[in-house]
């Protein structure tokens, strides 16, 4: 697999994830459907921390006005719901944030696996808070993978190495099978 040219313009936009995504069909009952977004803010937050938002589109008027008071933790991070439609898509981020996003927010792979490792139940009942120590407790993990990321070259897709070795002895046949 080669890997991607974070420097290239996308042809068209990406929809990694959206709110309705979460909110819509077997959402939990009882939970505020603001839930169903927090996991995209977080990242979304990771992202404007190392400045891989698109400039063109964080100098829109509302997303102007809403990053300092996240920037400062004066607003939650899930502030910019509403400014992105409740998504986040290609056409909010710089070449390196697309290219990282693209090989990391892959479902069931890379963000979704480790938003359900550190935050466990909670993660799959929609029940982790808009809070700041979210972030906090997130934010290393993605650093680690965005890191990890860089170190492979930027790869299309996030190298897993503990995921690759599982789904290798689910494949292989296991030694003294005569078939």
């Amino acid at each position: 697999m080669q890997p991607s040219d974070p420097t290239t313009e996308p042809t068209s936009v990406m929809e990694y994830d959206a709110w309705r995504w979460h909110t819509e069909g077997a959402f939990p009952k009882g939970r505020p459907p603001e839930q169903g977004y927090v996991h995209i803010g977080m990242f979304l937050v990771w992202l404007m921390d190392l400045d891989m938002l698109d400039p063109e589109w964080v100098a829109q008027p509302d997303v102007a006005r809403a990053l300092p008071a996240i920037r400062s933790r004066e607003a939650p991070a899930c502030s910019l719901r509403d400014v992105t439609d409740g998504r986040l898509s290609s056409d909010m981020l710089t070449p390196e944030g697309r290219g990282f996003a693209s090989a990391y927010y892959a479902p069931q792979y890379g963000y979704t696996r480790d938003w359900n490792r550190v935050f466990g139940r909670l993660a799959n009942t929609y029940g982790v808070p808009d809070e700041w120590a979210t972030y906090d407790r997130i934010g290393p993990v993605i650093e680690r993978r965005y890191e990890e990321w860089v170190a492979a070259g930027r790869p299309e897709l996030m190298p897993m190495p503990r995921l690759l070795n599982a789904l290798l002895r689910f494949v292989q046949p296991k030694s003294g099978n005569t078939e």
